[in-house]
């Protein structure tokens, strides 16, 4: 299954690389026909054809495909949210981090290299003819460019990094790939242009500050002579270079974030698992995916649960049907089995049970285990006590001491690590963020809004198309699971120390209170599905007196 699993993620990978290198064609004409104007339709396919340009044209793919490479190690399928500030010094100072910086730096100068060659050739060659002798003289201007591209690189890598960008995430509306990326693509260009004029803007005040130490160490490396230097501000305030930077500045951030486009566009592209296992089959059953340990293999079968739900007849039909001879429903408890526990699970995390339910296990199971042969005391075995050597209690005696001293060497060290916490610059680095575990648990739930509403939908569908009634027997749990949800969700607030207001500075909110609310609108939406679907009929269905009265509160549409 994991092989199976490796070679989609892998294919999808490629075909997103693949779009984004045809994508360069009409980017790379459209800068050479914005610098040299229009000359041809053979003078401008000509370009591809000089010796620099097949190199850069060489270049342009292995760094998309480096881009790629990075998507796939780094992607995730949950927002992330620390705990403390502390974790987030440490992603600051973790070798992965660091690693990211130097090699988008390194990509995206060699890109701005490739497109300098590509459309503006002056600026394509570290060395150029001296304007007042025949020598050749450091061009500076290429220098200030491919620089420009580093600097633009490791910015994108930081906010790659600590950003949405690499959440491969579930779209609101199902689009086509090609109608997804052209509804995109002109609030790419845009955003783009202002990205690339905002970092050219603090770029210009680094390179007065430091350009000189770079300029002196090129110099004595390559021993070229020195030609226009761009040591002041007034120098590097030159119109043209400043367009020819921005624009194609612009260009290198546009091939980044359509590289990222594509590759959450086609890891969230829709498939259809098997239901029920056919020979030489070799991808993972239905079920399967939904519990795997894989998280993006699990959201893709979440994902393919909704719509198999809501849209697919056929494939309903298969999980409604039943075995032959037996009359067993299979197929549906399979799917079932996969998907209550997690939910489960999920209301076990927002009621903070995970380590209650731990403890209530233990001092369960602990009663019901038998009693051994020990525990039976005959007379004989008492006499035979009684005349036993008193080492035994000794022993016994002698470690209720070391016992207790090393409790009493917890409790020192508990104390002294809490009083340490209290500590003003202890506690604001190491102290919990307000929200954290709250943020961390919401953060969770677009896999289970997709299996809810995905199970509502198939409810529904059952009232007519279950022939077996394979889903009514298990609608009673269906149903507590949802109102259980639901409470769990509206109770879990934000603790007495939280902030619960959140500044204005954002402009939208974080990912995981967007899937805050929008569990909270899928769970009442579920809910209304199956009881406008049911009616009257709902009333039937044994339900706990408690959860009986919220189902009669969506049955009167009071629930809002």
């Amino acid at each position: 299954m994991r092989s199976w699993f490796h070679e989609q993620l892998l294919a999808r990978a490629i075909a997103s690389a693949v779009w984004t290198i045809v994508l360069q064609v009409p980017l790379v004409l459209g800068l050479k026909l914005l610098f040299s104007g229009y000359q041809g339709l053979w003078n401008s396919f000509s370009l591809f054809l000089h010796y620099g340009s097949l190199f850069s044209l060489f270049m342009i793919p292995l760094c998309i495909c480096g881009f790629t490479f990075t998507h796939l190690r780094c992607y995730r399928t949950e927002p992330l949210v620390y705990s403390t500030r502390w974790a987030i010094l440490k992603q600051l100072s973790s070798p992965s981090f660091l690693l990211l910086l130097a090699w988008y730096c390194n990509i995206c100068g060699i890109l701005m290299n490739a497109y300098f060659g590509m459309t503006v050739p002056f600026l394509g060659s570290l060395s150029t003819q001296c304007s007042d002798r025949k020598a050749w003289c450091l061009n500076e201007q290429h220098l200030f460019g491919i620089f420009f591209g580093c600097c633009l690189g490791v910015c994108e890598a930081w906010d790659y990094f600590f950003s949405d960008r690499r959440l491969v995430k579930v779209p609101h509306v199902q689009l086509t790939i090609k109608v997804a990326v052209r509804s995109s693509i002109a609030l790419l260009i845009k955003k783009s242009l202002g990205v690339a004029l905002k970092r050219y803007c603090v770029y210009i005040f680094l390179y007065l500050l430091f350009g000189g130490y770079v300029r002196t160490y090129i110099l004595a490396v390559t021993r070229l002579a020195l030609d226009e230097p761009l040591d002041t501000i007034v120098t590097l305030i030159n119109i043209s270079l400043a367009l020819r930077c921005i624009l194609i500045g612009s260009a290198c951030v546009f091939t980044i974030r359509l590289c990222d486009l594509f590759f959450q566009l086609y890891e969230i592209k829709p498939i259809s698992f098997p239901i029920v296992r056919v020979a030489d089959e070799t991808s993972s059953l239905l079920h399967e995916a939904i519990s795997s340990d894989t998280a993006l293999l699990r959201l893709w079968a979440c994902r393919d649960w909704n719509i198999l739900a809501e849209q697919s007849a056929e494939r309903r039909s298969v999980i409604f049907s039943v075995s032959q001879p037996g009359n067993h429903p299979h197929n549906w408890n399979n799917v079932l089995s996969a998907i209550l526990p997690q939910c489960l699970h999920f209301i076990a995390l927002l009621k903070g049970e995970t380590n209650a339910s731990k403890a209530e296990s233990k001092t369960i199971t602990a009663p019901q285990s038998p009693p051994s042969y020990d525990s039976f005391t005959s007379p004989v075995r008492m006499r035979s006590m009684a005349l036993a050597s008193p080492s035994s209690k000794e022993m016994d005696s002698t470690s209720l001491p070391k016992s207790s001293l090393q409790d009493k060497i917890q409790s020192i060290m508990q104390e002294a690590v809490e009083n340490l916490k209290r500590k003003p610059i202890i506690s604001f680095f190491w102290g919990e963020l307000p929200d954290a575990k709250r943020r961390q648990t919401f953060a969770k739930a677009e896999p289970i809004i997709l299996l809810i509403e995905g199970l509502s939908h198939f409810v529904a569908a059952s009232f007519v198309e279950d022939k077996y009634g394979v889903v009514q027997k298990d609608l009673p749990e269906i149903l507590c699971m949802l109102l259980d949800l639901q409470a769990a969700v509206e109770q879990r607030g934000p603790s007495s120390g939280a902030i619960t207001k959140r500044t204005e500075a954002f402009t939208s909110s974080p990912t995981d209170v967007q899937l805050k609310h929008r569990l909270k609108r899928a769970i009442k939406s579920s809910i209304y599905r199956i009881v406008v679907r049911f009616q009257l009929h709902i009333l039937n269905v044994p339900l706990p007196p408690t959860q009986k009265r919220m189902l009669e509160q969506y049955l009167e549409f009071l629930v809002g």
